[in-house]
């Protein structure tokens, strides 16, 4: 189950779907306001989650290995607080400290001036991507793709459940309830949630490894997926086998010493 960020879209995971396709049950959704989905009355984390559990109750799915993205993140993590999962990935987030300073005057500005209407390739945009999403050694046909395949949506109703329902999430208490297997990956040049804000969310979580992943901003999925990608099997394999993920990573990781 990939949840995306609170301005991404539901094909923020495209080189995953790819690789697991007619492996594994893939869902990928639209959040609340987001893409075709409709507007929750009140966007709220809690409303969100109760989205997430409604989808998967209609699709009926138990015990999901859910992925969260940035501020999905959040809602992964509330989720499998509450609900039985079979595993946990946080990407480019974590438990606490996921809004950048920058973040709140500009999108302010944005609701404001309704600058949400302009496209995904304007220079701002841009410029936001290559500065703070993307590590300096990411191909430029990387982004450029990235950016054109996953444009930043149009309706005001994206934008204000950043402001809403994730500004100020804190949730480092009650951590100890998510007793799955849990990958939380970073890349070190991730500007817009920083890397210590994971590894502090893996030292909380009983049964997680922390995955720094080398040569990545915010989107470690997007500019290294083959690398990635392992990561994710390393967890499959962990679940599947019952056993240790450390060593599934470690196992996993080792066979491809070259990268």
């Amino acid at each position: 189950m990939f949840v995306h960020g609170g301005l991404g879209s539901l094909w923020n995971p495209y080189p995953q779907l790819n690789a697991f396709e007619g492996e594994q049950e893939l869902v990928t959704y639209s959040l609340a306001g987001n893409g075709n989905s409709t507007t929750r009355p009140e966007q709220s984390l809690t409303g969100h989650v109760t989205d997430l559990r409604d989808l998967l109750d209609a699709l009926d799915v138990d015990r999901p290995i859910v992925h969260g993205h940035s501020y999905g993140t959040a809602i992964a993590l509330e989720y499998a607080k509450r609900h039985p999962t079979a595993g946990l990935v946080l990407h480019a987030g974590g438990d606490h400290d996921l809004t950048p300073a920058w973040e709140k005057p500009l999108l302010r500005l944005f609701l404001a001036l309704r600058l949400y209407h302009l496209p995904a390739n304007d220079a701002l945009i841009r410029q936001l991507a290559y500065s703070v999403g993307f590590h300096e050694e990411t191909a430029e046909a990387v982004v450029e793709d990235f950016l054109q395949s996953n444009p930043l949506p149009r309706r005001r109703s994206a934008w204000t459940t950043v402001t809403e329902a994730f500004w100020g999430y804190d949730g480092r208490s009650d951590t100890e309830r998510v007793d799955v297997p849990a990958l939380v990956i970073h890349g070190p040049a991730d500007g817009i949630v920083p890397v210590d804000a994971a590894r502090g969310t893996a030292r909380r979580l009983p049964e997680s490894v922390f995955c720094r992943m080398e040569r990545t901003g915010h989107v470690a999925m997007i500019e290294r997926p083959a690398a990635y990608n392992r990561l994710l099997r390393a967890l499959l394999a962990a679940i599947e086998a019952e056993r240790d993920l450390e060593s599934a990573v470690r196992d996993r990781l080792g066979e491809h010493n070259s990268d």
